[in-house]
């Protein structure tokens, strides 16, 4: 029994590993640094009454200084959208009421994890090229599955102290080695 947890422990941090050091060169310091692509992605996150909490925010601020910046040509929402949870939608009409035309806005209202919205960005919406704007916590992993999906990445980190907590930073962990396990074997 002790052996099977170290095992698994030990998965966990090989997996962690190898996505960090394949993410590092891939996420620059700061939006001046990043290189052009066509698409920013902005992946969901918790909305309340119509509006995006902080996290989800800085996000589309991330990605709507890329489009003010003409570092990308468009900016790919993606989430839930369903009554209870109107991520997509609340992302959009933000991004309209910024100065963002619609025709520069593709959503994606399927993108109900990370895995997700990388697949059905590749897909569904033809990218090939893009900057993720999401938290630096949670950048390592969304790099590693943009790649699974095909699509040539770099990332935009928003800074969070959501990692110093142990309960944040070990629900990232696992979400990662889940993201590795989901990938092995596919292209």
């Amino acid at each position: 029994m002790f052996g099977a947890g170290l095992l698994v422990l030990g998965g966990i941090g090989l997996s962690n590993a190898l996505v960090a050091r394949d993410a590092r060169d891939r996420s620059p310091s700061s939006r001046a640094l990043s290189p052009g692509r066509a698409v920013a992605i902005v992946p969901g996150a918790a909305t309340h009454d119509g509006r995006p909490l902080r996290s989800l925010e800085q996000r589309l601020q991330t990605a709507l200084a890329l489009y003010g910046d003409r570092q990308v040509k468009a900016i790919l929402v993606s989430g839930n959208d369903t009554p209870s949870s109107p991520e997509v939608t609340v992302m959009k009409d933000w991004l309209l009421a910024h100065g963002v035309p619609s025709r520069a806005i593709w959503s994606d209202v399927g993108g109900s994890r990370t895995r997700q919205t990388m697949l059905n960005a590749a897909s569904f919406f033809d990218v090939t090229d893009a900057i993720i704007c999401t938290q630096d916590l949670y950048l390592p992993r969304a790099l590693f599955l943009a790649g699974r999906a095909g699509i040539d990445a770099v990332g935009i980190g928003v800074p969070t102290r959501l990692g110093e907590s142990v309960r944040g930073a070990g629900m990232e962990a696992l979400k990662t080695a889940l993201a590795v396990v989901e990938s092995v074997g596919e292209g």
